[in-house]
């Protein structure tokens, strides 16, 4: 992975993997922080929505490819 935009410089590994870390621990915030404010209904029924979702895309998948992606 190479981030290096706005840079005329290759950047080293280790600045490329301190951005992804940094990267990293912004998206982890947000999803605290949004877990935080969100209700445990809400929770709940985004759960119960994904499952449901998941069930769906499994049962127009064929079953050879569902039982590799599970």
């Amino acid at each position: 992975m190479t981030i290096s935009i706005g840079t005329s410089t290759t950047p080293t590994v280790w600045e490329t993997h301190a951005a992804w870390l940094r990267l990293r621990e912004d998206c982890s915030r947000l999803a605290i922080d949004a877990a935080s404010e969100m209700s445990e209904r809400r929770m709940r029924d985004d759960k119960e929505a994904v499952m449901a979702s998941r069930d769906r895309i499994a049962r127009m998948t064929p079953p050879s490819i569902v039982n590799v992606l599970i």
